[in-house]
């Protein structure tokens, strides 16, 4: 099959990775906040930023639990976030809302690189990074024994498997419970669902399977999840990434080898390896992790 080469393909990717990040930050909504909110009406239930209010206001409570009871020792931040209830969509008091939100994250230590303007909430313009902010506090939640969502679950795990040595990593894949004797027919599952995609990106030959969930891929050892039984998950830096956007962001596309011409007065011209390859690859800048 053609390698998937366009900028229009590859703005499609980008686009459809965000849906599977939604969906699970959406799903975390409805169970923290208790509230019907979907990855379709994502924006319409969030944007006067009163839900958002009360999510903090959640996190601070709990924050303030684990220091009553000594589980976190640092000072906590001593800002309370205001929130008018009642604001209307597309209001000041919505953008108001928004902005002491957005204050309470910065107080908290989610970096500005995490945070987005309140302009791309209460006006619909950017909804990128409202879904990064959001994973992030989400982070920030389960620091303080909030319930987090499905892909900060297997963060945790994809950290517990990283400090385990060689060893212990054969061990645990060989001896597993009776009870996860089924398991195997999940690592097929995911196993075929990496190599179809691979296969549909024109990839697979830069796609090699290490041990269950753990991929060589364009010589990068990377962590692959599966989420709500549908979604492949690639673990990149502080965020995830969709399978298929990985691959085409990612995708080195040609390597060449040129000599560079030495000096013939340059006597040691001769012992130096004159050959260097370039590459020229589909990377992108603006792939930023969620």
């Amino acid at each position: 099959m053609n390698r998937i080469s366009s900028d229009k393909n590859r703005q499609n990717y980008q686009e459809l990775s965000l849906t599977p990040l939604k969906e699970d930050i959406c799903q975390w909504l409805a169970k923290t906040l208790e509230i019907d909110i979907s990855s379709e009406t994502f924006l319409d239930v969030l944007d006067n930023g009163v839900y958002l209010c009360r999510l903090v206001k959640i996190i601070q409570s709990k924050a303030e639990e684990c220091v009553k009871v000594g589980k976190f020792k640092e000072p906590l931040p001593n800002y309370k976030v205001r929130c008018k209830e009642n604001a209307a969509s597309g209001s000041w008091f919505a953008r108001d809302n928004t902005t002491n939100f957005i204050q309470w994250c910065r107080e908290y230590g989610i970096q500005d690189d995490c945070l987005f303007e309140a302009e791309d909430l209460v006006s619909y313009k950017y909804e990128k990074p409202v879904i990064v902010c959001l994973m992030e506090l989400a982070r920030l939640g389960y620091k303080f024994d909030l319930e987090p969502p499905t892909l900060i679950k297997m963060e945790k795990e994809i950290e517990k498997e990283e400090k385990l040595t060689e060893k212990e990593v054969a061990v645990k894949v060989v001896e597993r419970p009776k009870s996860c004797v089924n398991n195997n027919k999940k690592l097929d599952s995911l196993d075929v669902k990496v190599r179809k995609v691979a296969t549909k990106c024109g990839c697979l030959p830069y796609v090699k399977r290490i041990r269950e969930g753990v991929y060589n891929i364009f010589g990068r050892v990377v962590f692959i999840r599966l989420l709500q039984g549908k979604h492949l998950m690639v673990r990149v830096g502080g965020g995830w990434d969709t399978l298929e956007h990985y691959l085409v962001t990612h995708e080195p596309q040609q390597i060449f080898e040129f000599r560079r011409a030495g000096s013939q007065d340059n006597l040691l011209d001769d012992a130096i390896d004159k050959k260097f390859l370039y590459m020229r690859a589909k990377y992108k800048s603006d792939t930023k992790s969620t």
